[in-house]
């Protein structure tokens, strides 16, 4: 889905939970309802480089909130994981933005 089909979406009042999904460093995604991926005119995930340049482009759409999804990185960073124990959930923050 485009951010111009999420537009038309958001204008028919269907309105979607919007994760933005910190990928590594500085790149974010979109998700919505938790399966569908924010998508550019060549039909690839579309990559912003900070959460507020997605938090922007979602608020342009007029969606008023979503999720920041941030992974815990920590099983990469300190070799094998602990397969008896569960993974981390990912931490959930919520933002609340407003059409800029």
């Amino acid at each position: 889905m485009t951010l111009e089909q999420l537009r038309r979406r958001l204008a028919a009042g269907d309105i979607p939970e919007a994760e933005i999904i910190s990928v590594e460093g500085m790149l974010y995604v979109i998700r919505l309802d938790a399966e569908e991926m924010l998508t550019d005119s060549q039909a690839e995930s579309l990559r912003l480089r900070s959460a507020h340049a997605a938090s922007k482009a979602l608020g342009q759409a007029g969606l008023v909130e979503a999720w920041l999804v941030h992974h815990s990185a920590y099983d990469e960073m300190l070799g094998c994981p602990d397969e008896t124990q569960p993974k981390p959930d990912p931490l959930r923050t919520r933002m609340i933005f407003q059409e800029v």
